[in-house]
């Protein structure tokens, strides 16, 4: 097979526009700043924002596992502030861990469906995560290892808390339940059944004592959690619990259930350690479902699908005894004046808590998280537009009136400008390609390509179409009111807004959804939904705002075209001959550009066409439809070419030649955008990375680069290398793709793994299958040069790669590299004789003392997974028993070795802490000295004072 040089490959560029995305945001503390920095997914990366300064700061990105969904930063360490990793859940079904002093990535791979809940323990040494699936998998994060997978739930995990005093984990899903796991015995002990529909959030607080959970209704459920064996003495603290009496939520402070209403809802199981107690419910102040509850101990923040997020404080046990004292005074004063009141000296639910008044956001919320700073809220929102937002309110429910009257006064910065608002319909390239322009819904943008920074914003309608007029001064648009909007990019200025195309009788859209330019670029041709296309002249005309010099504006021509359907699309041919129209009848029609006649009318398709273009030499029309097909017809005859069934699946939204050339670029609703051939209509390439739907692209006029953008104001640069592309090497590649794609679901069967609940936590992956590769090519050569003797030349892998000549050595370097996260699937896949091998040569490690760590962490794993087989196996007996002996004497040198130097450093922290209270008792004696002096000073002063009287 030849090479082919006449393709050159495209890989992906940079992404920008994005500030947000996903549906999880979290405070993050660095250099000892709290309440300063937040982290978010942006698509496949992780963007740590700077509130102040409204920059971002850091990006972490974990290559080739898909979009990222939920995040979750780690507790910080005893003595610091600072959380200094970060676990981010994907698409893909994989975790990653980011330092974020290095940005390092630590990747996991446990799921086969996307992660949709991740959450770290108290101490910062475990990760669980859970996916839509139903599985919950536990991570060691310091030994780099899966812990246990969890099998119970029937949906999608909504959330996962850890016990602060217990090793438990609570878990809520989809199919209405929340499950209490004990990690000890890897098992479910409690299920709480008390919910009707879907569990989407819930939280712990007081110590674990009270769980506050949200469902698909306007209500939060509140339960008592208590252990049998539990020794605390401390009630749970409940927010407030409201009886439902209208739509709205009560002004007044709530009302106790009775005793025997409590009764009822009481869970017990005599067989259960854990008592749960359903204690009533909070009325959020909107009745749609419950989206996320977020808490910091002292004060819950609930938000729906609105724009609305419900603030409820929970109160220390002073002001509890605060409360209840003033609620007995009152009831005491009332009884003295004959009134019949009955006296709970216990404190009630409305004494534990207060409401403070809800926070009205922006726009609506996707996520939030909560941080209490000296008595003020502070609440980083992430709202559904691609924005962020930092508000506070003070924890004073007594200031409720004020904050309803000034509700713009909660925000305090807002991130906005970096991207879009909405999403994005229309992008052009400029003639030099340095400068990308982008409209939506309510912005026109600039982009510099080179750092992807927006170099100019200005408000404009809705935009459907964009064309940059020659010269690259000028940007029109096509709006959805049927409006043509001229803007000056140097000075951002509207230059001209004119009605082009009106309303017809029973329409209430008349978007202009295309404009071409002329082939001269003197003019250009619009369409609309009024069924006319128009030809307009580009003219200069008087500056009446400066009063001197003119400026660009354009003038509709005496000739226009009127159609039989609503316009989709209109394109003008390079040569000036022709002009091609797409209507809603289902066909595209070719007219004379300079008589308007018609030509060619093109057939052959279900559903209307959405996008065309010309090639250079306009011998050629490409069209995409809503039937997911493109069709190349020629246009001197007007006869269909070629057809490509399920080019993109949902529909092809835009087409793109690349200049002079037949080669065409192409976008879809499934994500994709790809590369054709429009002579040997073949497909050359498939470039993903979008999720979701993708709008529109650009090629820019040399070719060398794409721009396309996707529903969720993501802007792709696509650049084009020198590295030549061969089509059956690319075909061969993406079905292998597919291959290790499906590896996830081929898992080797462990014994005792069938029919348990906890079940192993690894998946095998490609990455696994590399290392697995690798370990078994380093015990092939290591036994070739064992038994060719000591006079053997060294393998070339061996010298060359691992700058070795001793084989033990050389496997060592092998198992090494490998990946902790990926050690134990690669050594599950390798046959049994490699595994007495491999034991052979663990033997000599240990002899040698070489790594002892990694060689007992693969002995116990080979042991336990291949015990029926070590036993069967006489030559494996025999190295297990040598290695038994060995193994003891090591690892208790190991332990010595650890224990020593643990006591090195608590005696230099004794010495440091010592020096550090000298220090302090010397200034503490020095300020006394000199508070002292200060004193003789004044009485002498006031005794000069009294001689003088």
């Amino acid at each position: 097979m030849g090479l082919t040089t006449q393709y050159l490959r495209y890989v992906p560029g940079s992404m920008f526009g994005v500030i947000c995305s996903g549906s999880s945001i979290c405070f993050v503390t660095r250099f000892c700043q709290k309440g300063k920095y937040v982290a978010v997914p942006a698509c496949e990366k992780v963007f740590i924002w700077d509130m102040h300064k409204r920059a971002k700061v850091l990006t972490l990105d974990a290559e080739g596992q898909g979009e990222a969904l939920v995040l979750a930063a780690r507790p910080p360490a005893p003595g610091t502030l600072d959380n200094t990793h970060l676990a981010v859940g994907y698409l893909s079904g994989s975790i990653t861990v980011f330092d974020l002093h290095v940005g390092q990535p630590l990747t996991f791979a446990g799921h086969k469906s996307p992660v949709t809940a991740v959450a770290w323990d108290h101490q910062g040494m475990r990760v669980a995560s859970g996916s839509s699936d139903g599985e919950i998998v536990l991570w060691d994060v310091v030994s780099e290892r899966g812990i246990v997978r969890l099998r119970g739930h029937k949906g999608k995990i909504t959330q996962l808390h850890f016990f602060k005093d217990r090793n438990v984990i609570v878990s809520s899903c989809m199919d209405s339940f929340i499950k209490f796991w004990d990690l000890d015995t890897k098992h479910c002990f409690k299920t709480l059944t008390g919910h009707r529909a879907e569990v989407w959030d819930f939280v712990l607080l007081k110590n674990d004592t009270c769980l506050i959970s949200g469902s698909s209704d306007a209500e939060l459920r509140v339960w008592a959690l208590k252990f049998v064996d539990s020794q605390l003495t401390s009630g749970p603290v409940v927010p407030e619990i409201y009886e439902e009496e209208g739509k709205g939520p009560p002004t007044k402070l709530p009302r106790l259930s009775t005793e025997a209403d409590s009764g009822k809802d009481e869970i017990e199981n005599e067989a259960s350690i854990l008592k749960i107690e359903a204690r009533g419910s909070i009325l959020r102040s909107r009745g749609d479902r419950v989206c996320g509850i977020k808490s910091d101990g002292k004060v819950v923040a609930c938000y729906g699908k609105g724009s609305i997020v419900d603030l409820f404080s929970v109160l220390s046990d002073d002001e509890v005894k605060t409360r209840v004292a003033k609620r007995m005074k009152k009831a005491r004063k009332r009884s003295k004046e004959g009134e019949i009141v009955a006296q709970n000296t216990e404190a009630t639910l409305g004494d534990e808590v207060c409401k403070i008044q809800p926070i009205k956001m922006k726009n609506k919320v996707s996520s939030t998280d909560v941080w209490i700073d000296n008595g003020v809220i502070k609440l980083v929102v992430m709202h559904n537009n691609n924005s962020i937002g930092l508000y506070q309110s003070s924890m004073d429910h007594k200031h409720e009136k004020a904050q309803q009257q000034n509700q713009n006064s909660n925000l305090v910065t807002n991130i906005c400008y970096p991207g879009h608002r909405s999403e994005i319909h229309a992008v052009a390239f400029n003639s030099i390609s340095d400068q990308v322009v982008t409209a939506s819904g309510d912005t026109l943008k600039v982009w510099h390509r080179a750092d992807n920074q927006a170099v100019l914003t200005t408000v404009c309608d809705f935009a459907m179409s964009l064309v940059l007029v020659p010269g690259d001064r000028h940007a029109l648009i096509g709006t959805r009111s049927g409006r043509l909007q001229l803007f000056d990019l140097g000075s951002s200025l509207m230059l001209e807004d004119i009605a082009a195309h009106d309303l017809q009788e029973g329409q209430t859209d008349a978007g202009i959804r295309s404009i071409a330019l002329t082939h001269d670029g003197r003019g250009f041709v619009s369409g609309g939904s009024d069924r006319m296309v128009k030809l307009w002249k580009f003219e200069l005309v008087r500056n009446e705002e400066s009063g001197s010099g003119k400026r660009l504006s354009f003038i509709q021509e005496n000739r226009a075209l009127k159609v039989a359907d609503q316009v989709t699309c209109v394109r003008c041919s390079n040569n000036g001959k022709f002009v091609a129209v797409a209507t809603l009848d289902l066909k595209e029609t070719l007219y004379f550009m300079d008589t308007l006649k018609l030509c060619h009318e093109l057939y052959g398709k279900s559903m209307p066409a959405t996008c065309m273009d010309f090639t250079c030499d306009s011998t050629m029309i490409v069209t995409g439809s809503k039937d997911s097909c493109i069709r190349i017809f020629g246009t001197d005859f007007g006869d269909q070419r070629r057809l490509f069934k399920n080019a993109h699946q949902g529909g092809v939204t835009d087409v793109r030649f690349v200049p002079k050339t037949h080669q065409f670029f192409s976008c879809g609703h499934d994500g994709t955008v790809k590369q054709w051939d429009g002579d040997n209509f073949e497909r050359i390439l498939t470039l993903q990375g979008h999720r979701g739907i993708v709008r529109c692209l650009a090629v820019c006029p040399k070719g060398a680069w794409v721009v396309s953008c996707g529903h969720n104001c993501s802007i792709r640069l696509w650049e084009r290398t020198q590295e030549p592309l061969i089509l059956e090497e690319e075909r061969e590649q993406e079905r292998q793709q597919e291959e290790e794609e499906g590896l996830a679901t081929q898992r080797p069967v462990v014994a005792g793994e069938e029919g348990a609940t906890a079940v192993r936590p690894m998946l095998t992956t490609f990455r696994t299958e590399k290392a697995a590769d690798m370990i078994l090519e380093a015990l092939r050569i290591y036994e070739d040069q064992v038994n060719s003797g000591p006079d053997v030349k060294p393998h070339e892998l061996m010298v060359y790669v691992y700058k070795t000549s001793d084989p033990l050595k050389f496997v060592l370097e092998v198992l090494q590299k490998v990946k902790s996260s990926e050690l134990e699937e690669a050594l599950l896949v390798l046959p049994f004789d490699c595994v007495v091998g491999l034991l052979a040569i663990l033997r000599g490690f240990l002899v040698k003392g070489w790594n002892v760590e990694l060689s007992t962490r693969i002995l116990i794993l080979l042991v336990r997974t291949n015990l029926p087989e070590l036993l069967g196996s006489s030559k494996a007996t025999q190295i297990i028993l040598s290695l038994a002996g060995l193994l003891r004497i090591r690892t208790q040198h190991l332990s010595d070795m650890v224990g020593f130097n643990l006591a090195g450093l608590q005696y230099m922290k004794d010495r440091l802490d010592l020096c550090t209270d000298t220090q302090f008792f010397v200034e503490a004696v020095n300020r006394l000295k000199e508070s002292k002096k200060k004193r003789k000073k004044k009485e002498k002063v006031l005794k000069r004072a009294f001689l003088a009287v």
